[in-house]
């Protein structure tokens, strides 16, 4: 019989005694007075080796690409900081 794990997302990602840790979490209850988020409980953890969690990070990499290609999502453009014009003709 398959196993189905569900997670709402990835709270941590750690290395602790030589294996990659991934803190898996779901969301709970109601949001907080004043918050649109809802609280998050880490319920389970994924271990695996270094070299297993390069192998996933690459087969995710290659799938957020066809997503991307495919329109499902688009990565965030990077802030790009750039100095603010001066405040007051005395600073320019």
């Amino acid at each position: 019989m398959k196993q189905f794990i569900y997670a709402d997302g990835l709270e941590n990602v750690s290395l602790a005694g030589g294996m990659v840790r991934l803190d898996l979490f779901h969301l709970t209850g109601s949001p907080a007075p004043g918050s649109e988020m809802l609280p998050r409980e880490v319920d389970q953890q994924l271990v695996m080796t270094p070299a297993a969690f390069v192998r996933a990070f690459s087969v995710m990499q290659r799938f957020v690409d066809e997503l991307e290609k495919k329109g499902v999502v688009s990565r965030a453009p990077e802030a790009k900081t750039q100095p603010k014009a001066a405040a007051s003709p005395n600073f320019s």
